[in-house]
């Protein structure tokens, strides 16, 4: 069968399209365009620099981190953990205390840090 197809309007990669047959039924389609764009992924190579990140109540070392940047730690990719001194995900092995939460951010698995909960060196 044969189709006719005519952009009836388009707007940021999401088109309006109108097929019609040479039977004259048609059918009205809304096709949505991806440029290619993917979510931004964290480094895999990560940063050099490596933080110790240690429980604010009892000062036990929980993880050896590959951070970048300089600002406050408020989340921490999985693959950038060199060292995990946790027994239990994001529960402090010395008091018990949860500090972060499991979280998937940008499509990789990381923790998301408690306010408060965790200081770094």
């Amino acid at each position: 069968m044969n189709w006719a197809v005519k952009i009836l309007s388009s707007h940021y990669g999401c088109f309006n399209l109108r097929a019609t047959s040479l039977n004259l039924s048609y059918l009205t389609l809304n096709i949505i365009i991806n440029y290619g764009g993917v979510l931004a992924q964290p480094n895999k190579k990560g940063p050099i620099k490596t933080v110790d990140i240690f429980c604010s109540s009892c000062k036990t070392q929980l993880f050896k981190y590959r951070k970048g940047g300089k600002g406050a730690l408020v989340k921490c990719f999985k693959e950038r953990i060199s060292q995990d001194f946790t027994k239990i995900p994001c529960i402090c092995p010395s008091c018990e205390r949860a500090f972060a939460r499991p979280a998937l951010i940008r499509g990789a698995p990381a923790y998301k840090m408690i306010g408060g909960k965790v200081t770094f060196k």
